[in-house]
């Protein structure tokens, strides 16, 4: 009690204004000091119970996993070339990869190796690099191919280009349209003097030549002497010291002949000559049983990806063309195959020839 007397009489000598603030001071550090009590006691955060929460995620994580072993959608080992499209929508590929494939097989195309996979249209690296290890091709489709269709060594019999008729050069295992070559070759005084001088026929490549050279037999003993004499140079490989080496063919000539072969992507054909700058038909005539072109290297274009300069840079496709390709493909999607480009009145039938050679769907 003393103390508490000590106290007030203390708290009366202050000034009237000091004994308010003192009691303004009290107030306040009572009030704190209760609502620091009245805060331990109250939990503001309680915490709520997730354990059904997290049932629930699990619950339609399985419905999830169940759902997609009831789509039966996996990857398994499949043939690209036979896949059949049932097994085709069991296959866990997107729908439009699948359907590309299909399409592919109907426009005639065929996968000769598990990398062919790649030239479907949204097959891309990611996508592949899943894939790649259930890719088998049977070994029947493994087949060569070349501008004539397929080609079956078995089927070649031996002949002799210099005398054949159409029908013995077709039962032999060449094709009508080569045969028929062959003969208008003959019937311009063309003479074969090796079976390297197939090369010189339209419609025999490379690929054809390889598998039919050890078939042909030249009987005229006349016709094959001194052979080392008659050199061929290939278009598309030659450099401007091979070129100089033909009749009528200076630097200048050899120039522009390599020249516009880049621009092209190759030649197609020997008579692509004749398109050269003043390329004189005399020197063509002297030269024409010298040279060759060989079609497997030709540089093509992939028309359903070609951006615009890609197209535009081709000699054989005009400013108007090359927007009418990208404008089709922007509306309808990929070409399914080069000749949609003349169905679809996108090129005439005279430029679709021409660039035919140099383009690719895939």
């Amino acid at each position: 009690m003393d103390i508490f007397r000590k106290f007030l009489i203390e708290y009366n000598n202050f000034s009237k204004g000091d004994r308010h603030a003192i009691m303004i001071l009290a107030a306040i550090a009572l009030i704190s000091f209760s609502a620091l009590i009245i805060i331990k006691q109250v939990d503001l955060f309680p915490r709520e119970d997730n354990s059904s929460y997290y049932k629930e995620l699990a619950r339609q994580f399985d419905e999830r996993k169940s759902n997609e072993v009831v789509t039966g959608k996996s990857l398994f080992y499949f043939d690209p070339n036979s896949i059949s499209k049932e097994e085709l929508d069991s296959l866990n590929l997107p729908e439009f990869v699948k359907r590309n494939i299909l399409n592919y097989r109907q426009a005639g195309g065929k996968f000769k190796e598990a990398e062919d996979v790649r030239k479907i249209y949204g097959v891309n690296d990611s996508l592949y690099s899943e894939i790649k290890d259930y890719i088998r091709i049977h070994q029947k489709n493994k087949v060569n191919f070349n501008d004539a269709g397929p080609i079956n060594v078995k089927n070649y019999n031996y002949f002799d280009p210099n005398t054949g008729n159409a029908e013995e050069l077709v039962k032999s295992g060449l094709s009508p349209f080569q045969a028929k070559n062959i003969i208008s070759y003959r019937e311009k005084g063309g003479i074969f003097r090796k079976a390297a001088d197939l090369l010189k026929i339209y419609g025999i490549d490379s690929a054809t030549y390889f598998q039919i050279q050890d078939f042909v037999k030249i009987d005229d003993p006349q016709i094959n002497t001194n052979p080392e004499n008659f050199s061929l140079i290939e278009l598309n490989s030659a450099d401007t010291t091979e070129l100089l080496k033909l009749n009528g063919i200076g630097p200048a000539y050899a120039q522009r002949i390599i020249k516009y072969r880049d621009l092209l992507g190759g030649f197609s054909n020997k008579n692509q000559l004749l398109e050269i700058y003043n390329f004189p038909p005399e020197t063509f005539q002297k030269i024409e049983s010298y040279i060759y072109t060989d079609t497997l290297i030709l540089k093509k274009i992939r028309i359903n990806f070609a951006e615009y300069k890609d197209l535009i840079s081709h000699p054989y496709l005009s400013k108007q063309q090359v927007n009418a390709i990208l404008k089709w493909r922007q509306k309808n999607g990929s070409f399914v195959n080069i000749e949609q480009l003349k169905k679809e009145s996108l090129l005439d039938e005279q430029t679709f020839l021409k660039v035919k050679p140099y383009l690719k769907c895939q």
